[in-house]
């Protein structure tokens, strides 16, 4: 395909609409073959009566299993498995967790529900919200058979990924699998969902422009791969849900609908590339951290998204503050007598991360250097810095409609909405860097030696 040809390709899908995007396989301008693997996907009222006719149309048929969260099955997973009987769908019912603390999701766990379910089944459902869905999607990928979704809560983007976020002896994992067959996001649903899921969603969202603008920042320093495919899918929705942020707060049946659409293809800027770079920067990892410390120590958990959403504003106050960085006077003698070598990261991890330092090596040290590596690559980034900041510009939001929609939606917006201290704050800054192998925007301000100059800046 030519360029010309692949440039229109790229115009006519970023202007479909979400459903319109399923199924479709294209050349990109980024030289890829891009495809979407879901048969269907619903986001209507009353999608859940249309789960029968599209099972059909996909050849999904045979005994299926439903999973959910015990705790919502006397509300949502009746009503949803009523319908399902109503239709001639056969399935059973297979509960998670004691209906009193929210399951776990771990891949051991999947693991342990694709094994219960062995040869029983020919295709799995899920009715339920992050957790439920992605250890569904999981254990589907490990029996080799389909699955649908059936959303209860807006409350992340994986529903249209292909992957599963599942941890790993503590570590979040980003899994690679099949995406759903089908997805039916029933409005009806949705607009009963808990609100801080709800909030959870928006905050999970808003965070794509760091996400790609870190994305960006590994391919210009690290010359990893990158597409501008997902930035403009998720490009279209934004403002909807920002101006949306109100009626999202209130769960009308309007803000339910673009907040949904919206989580709907940050997915699929997932899937089109087969990472969750897109949608999952420093923002991520600050929040993948406190959880990480709070399983570690026992602390408060709170919904992803929701602490993505506070990561997100500090992320873009981080932008501002080494956007401005007189980048010239980085002193690199310093710099190499303050290098950590292996060993001595090593000790400071296990101190640091206790029973989960292994998990946090190994992604750490995917992405360490020696010293003369590192050099080289330094000199690389000041000798470019105007260039980087040019490309950088393109993807990064100013900092106030993010804010402000998270106010209207009722969102946490700083760190002591979640009950973090400064010090807290300024602890995850310096150290989620070492919990992930990707390269972002902290692991810059650590490389130039500025990191913890930064926080106790940007952080008030």
């Amino acid at each position: 395909m030519t360029d010309k040809n692949a440039e229109q390709a790229f115009n006519s899908v970023i202007e479909k609409d979400t459903d319109e995007l399923m199924g479709l396989t294209f050349q990109c301008v980024c030289g890829k073959t891009h495809s979407i693997p879901i048969d269907y996907l619903s986001v209507n009222k009353g999608a859940v009566n249309e789960i029968r006719n599209r099972m059909d149309e996909s050849g999904i048929s045979g005994a299926g299993v439903l999973i959910y969260d015990r705790k919502i099955e006397s509300s949502v997973v009746e009503r949803v498995s009523k319908t399902m009987k109503e239709q001639g769908i056969t399935f059973t019912m297979y509960p998670v967790g004691d209906g009193k603390k929210d399951p776990r999701p771990e891949i051991d766990l999947s693991k342990s529900i694709a094994e219960d379910i062995g040869e029983k089944a020919d295709f799995l459902m899920s009715v339920g919200s992050g957790v439920i869905s992605d250890l569904t999607k999981y254990a589907s990928a490990v029996l080799k058979i389909p699955c649908i979704l059936v959303p209860t809560a807006p409350s992340m983007n994986g529903y249209t990924s292909s992957m599963a976020a599942l941890t790993d002896r503590g570590i979040k994992k980003t899994l690679m699998i099949p995406p759903a067959k089908a997805i039916f996001a029933d409005i009806d649903i949705l607009v009963e969902s808990p609100i801080e899921m709800v909030r959870s969603g928006l905050g999970d969202i808003v965070s794509k422009s760091v996400c790609n603008a870190d994305w960006k920042l590994s391919q210009l320093i690290k010359d990893t791969y990158f597409c501008p495919l997902p930035s403009h899918i998720t490009d279209k929705t934004e403002p909807l849900y920002l101006a949306a942020a109100g009626e999202i707060g209130e769960q009308t049946a309007h803000g339910m609908e673009v907040l949904t659409d919206g989580i709907m293809r940050s997915g699929l800027s997932m899937t089109v590339i087969g990472t969750s770079t897109p949608s999952s920067g420093a923002e991520h990892v600050i929040a993948h951290y406190w959880d990480l410390m709070a399983l570690k120590d026992g602390g408060e958990k709170h919904f992803h998204g929701v602490q993505v959403g506070v990561g997100t504003l500090v992320m873009l106050k981080l932008f501002d503050f080494i956007r401005s960085f007189p980048v010239k006077k980085v002193d690199i003698n310093k710099l190499k007598g303050n290098y950590q070598s292996k060993s001595d990261l090593t000790a400071f991890i296990e101190k640091k991360f206790g029973i989960y330092a292994y998990g946090v090596r190994e992604e750490y040290f995917s992405k360490y250097m020696n010293w003369g590596e590192k050099e080289q690559e330094i000199g690389f980034i000041i000798e470019n810095w105007t260039r980087l900041w040019d490309e950088l510009d393109t993807y990064i939001r100013p900092i106030e409609p993010v804010e402000d929609a998270l106010k209207r939606c009722g969102a946490a917006v700083y760190y002591h909405h979640l009950g973090k201290s400064r010090e807290e704050m300024l602890d995850a800054l310096k150290n989620a860097p070492y919990i992930r192998g990707r390269y972002t925007l902290l692991d810059l301000a650590m490389d130039l030696g500025i990191l913890e100059e930064a926080a106790e800046k940007i952080i008030v």
